[in-house]
């Protein structure tokens, strides 16, 4: 597709649009058509136009070939710490592709600053107040919405879990074949014993039955695993029963789960273990080492 394509797709809503007259502009536009063709959302799109663009602002004059490391270092510089990992991700896409389609000689990249990832923050994790109506759903929804916070289950393995997976008298729960195929043990809290077991009364389930149902009709079929596209119309249909405004993909209910351990005291290797983590890297990634106020609210509970 020729690099004239409407580039308005991907930048009309960007407001400095001094980097459409930039030399470079055309090579920006037809990267853009490359990772749509590739199947890249138009958000992500927007999004690394607009992540490019500054450094096309500040060389108009250039061509693609003509960019060095010390200009896209001087870009991520200017840049706010948090932000120059993502930004020389993208950077690098770009350039990446050029060299491949023999665009470009050399890739600058190989020279430009290397830099870590920054720690996560947990801006995106369920509140108390949105768990609470959650859980308060009429069963079989809110007991489901407790073992959702409860145990730090994935969607598939909610899909896949059965009632026999639980032990009510040892307050476990066994995750059969999770993620990369292994299986784990995770501890239970009362609220959550509780919900399953209102789950038995109101629900009458059997051992093998599944706990997330197909609706059929009026009837609630439990003998095969509920399909990820129903999963997700329960997910929908429960954030919409209890009125929250805000949309939080069914991963976050185990985000919500990691850093609640977290703000409860467990320590990283205790986290590691009840989220199921192979490697104690990645807990310390998504939720972070304790910090002195962690700390400090243990102290504070000493006698």
């Amino acid at each position: 597709m020729s690099a004239t394509a409407d580039t308005s797709v991907w930048w009309a809503v960007i407001r400095d649009t001094r980097h459409l007259r930039a030399r470079a502009a055309c090579d920006l536009a037809d990267w853009l058509v490359h990772l749509d063709l590739e199947g890249k959302a138009a958000r992500t799109l927007y999004e690394y136009a607009r992540k490019v663009a500054p450094l096309l602002r500040a060389h108009p004059e250039k061509t693609l070939a003509e960019f060095t490391h010390t200009d896209v270092n001087d870009a991520l510089h200017r840049l706010p710490e948090r932000s120059r990992y993502i930004s020389r991700s993208i950077y690098n896409g770009w350039f990446t592709w050029a060299a491949l389609d023999e665009r470009i000689d050399t890739n600058p990249m190989v020279k430009v600053a290397k830099m870590r990832q920054p720690k996560r923050r947990p801006k995106d994790i369920f509140s108390e107040e949105e768990i609470a109506l959650l859980e308060a759903l009429p069963s079989p929804d809110g007991p489901l919405w407790t073992l959702l916070f409860g145990s730090g289950l994935r969607r598939g393995e909610a899909r896949n879990l059965r009632r026999d997976h639980i032990d009510l008298h040892r307050a476990r729960l066994v995750v059969y074949h999770g993620k990369g195929d292994k299986d784990r043990i995770v501890p239970l809290r009362p609220s959550v014993l509780a919900a399953v077991a209102d789950l038995d009364l109101f629900e009458q389930l059997d051992r093998r039955d599944y706990l997330w149902y197909t609706l059929r009709g009026q009837h609630r079929y439990r003998r095969t695993p509920m399909g990820d596209s129903t999963f997700d119309r329960w997910y929908r249909r429960g954030l919409r029963d209890a009125e929250i405004t805000r949309y939080l993909n069914p991963h976050q209910t185990r985000h919500t789960f990691g850093w609640r351990l977290r703000t409860l005291g467990f320590d990283l290797e205790e986290r590691q273990l009840l989220m199921g983590h192979e490697s104690i890297a990645t807990t310390e990634k998504y939720y972070g080492r304790l910090t002195v106020e962690d700390v400090a609210q243990k102290v504070a509970l000493l006698s």
